[in-house]
């Protein structure tokens, strides 16, 4: 019990650190309208009732894929936030998904993600709210993809 308190300790000023170390979420590169715009301002299901199976097939693989790394990124604590955002980006790449951080199913793959690190409230916390950037919809894809 006493390593477990040990290593969510460390795992909390790490992740604190790293969260307060200057990695930084800001979009300087679209405006607070632009980041409204896309799939968050779409009904709550990512997939339309004309979604082919292969493409549900596609978005399950990426949220899965978005969710095994965000598991492999957080339980190593060895990386930043930028670098995690960086290989997002590159798995987004890979399923032709040009704009990621609009795109609700990365929130839910990185929301599973959280939940198969088993981590706690706080490293949780911290981490959904980095990447959600404060944006209740983003946040509530995080906590659709925790409970899955």
């Amino acid at each position: 019990m006493n390593r477990f308190r040990t290593f969510t300790l460390v795992t909390t000023i790490a992740l604190g650190t790293a969260l307060s170390s200057g990695c930084s979420f800001s979009t300087s590169a679209e405006s607070s309208s632009d980041s409204s715009k896309g799939l968050f301002n779409s009904a709550s299901s990512p997939f339309t009732s004309s979604s082919s199976d292969s493409s549900r097939n596609s978005h399950e693989k990426y949220e899965g894929d978005v969710a095994d790394y965000t598991a492999e990124f957080v339980v190593a604590s060895s990386g930043t936030l930028d670098s995690f955002r960086g290989h997002i980006s590159e798995i987004a790449e890979q399923y032709e998904i040009t704009n990621w951080e609009s795109d609700r199913i990365t929130y839910v793959g990185i929301g599973r993600g959280l939940a198969k690190a088993k981590l706690g409230k706080p490293q949780i916390s911290a981490f959904t709210e980095s990447l959600s950037e404060k944006d209740p919809v983003k946040k509530q894809a995080i906590e659709e993809g925790l409970k899955k």
